[in-house]
């Protein structure tokens, strides 16, 4: 696979991805339902990758072979401090390619990304506890559970548990080689 920024022909897939009802279960504050929101996303990720000081790293995940859309990976700049900065990570494909190891290879790239060319000190990101294929991926790059907040979002016209996963600098550099 190819894990790259943006480029306006994304729009096909990343429509099929962002209005997916399946897909968005558990992501509905980003799902979209119309063709309009999905391109107006896919112009905030173009927009910030041009960015001198980028704080939104929204990358397309892309079948070497084939050149075609599998989904979205990146990360978002939550903190930044004088020792680095701390980032939320996010991933999620489209409904064929689950099941595959995709998302947990994207997922790794991107940490080792994030942690050796961009300066993070921590990724963070977590999950609604029954998106159990969510929380394996973290499990599987090497992330640790930090919490779980009980009845802390809501999601389906429910409040739900959430799970809240964590990998610091160190504890990646230790884990190199083994998982990635």
């Amino acid at each position: 696979m190819i894990i790259r920024d943006h480029i306006e022909a994304d729009i096909e897939g990343m429509h099929l991805l962002l209005s997916n009802e399946k897909v968005m279960y558990y992501l509905p504050d980003i799902k979209t339902d119309t063709l309009e929101e999905s391109k107006n996303n896919l112009k905030v990720a173009i927009e910030e990758a041009a960015n001198q000081v980028r704080t939104k790293y929204f990358f397309a995940i892309i079948m070497k072979a084939t050149k075609e859309y599998i989904g979205e990976v990146g990360f978002t700049v939550i903190t930044a401090c004088p020792k680095g900065r701390i980032v939320n990570l996010g991933y999620f494909i489209l409904e064929r390619f689950w099941g595959k190891g995709i998302t947990k290879e994207a997922a790794g790239e991107v940490a080792n990304y994030a942690f050796s060319i961009e300066g993070i000190i921590k990724i963070e990101t977590g999950c609604v506890k029954e998106n159990i294929a969510s929380e394996m991926v973290m499990k599987k790059i090497g992330m640790l559970k930090e919490a779980e907040l009980k009845k802390h979002e809501f999601v389906q016209g429910e409040l739900r548990d959430r799970l809240e996963y964590g990998l610091l600098k160190e504890e990646w550099e230790k884990q190199k080689g083994i998982l990635f």
